[in-house]
């Protein structure tokens, strides 16, 4: 699961993908799904690591 939402992210940030209806529509799930999901199940080496930066880059720009 987290390979999907790390390339939907990586396709957002290299712009890609610019719908900025889309992205307005994914943004609270994108949001909510690393708050409540990734923080709570992933791995410490997931959450350390290089592993879904795009992901993790994604979520820190759609909190500013």
């Amino acid at each position: 699961m987290f390979n999907s939402i790390n390339w939907l992210s990586f396709l957002i940030n290299e712009k890609i993908t610019n719908d900025k209806k889309m992205i307005e529509h994914f943004k609270p799930i994108i949001v909510k799904y690393y708050e409540d999901i990734f923080l709570k199940y992933a791995t410490a080496d997931e959450k350390n690591s290089k592993s879904y930066s795009e992901f993790k880059k994604l979520y820190q720009a759609l909190k500013k």
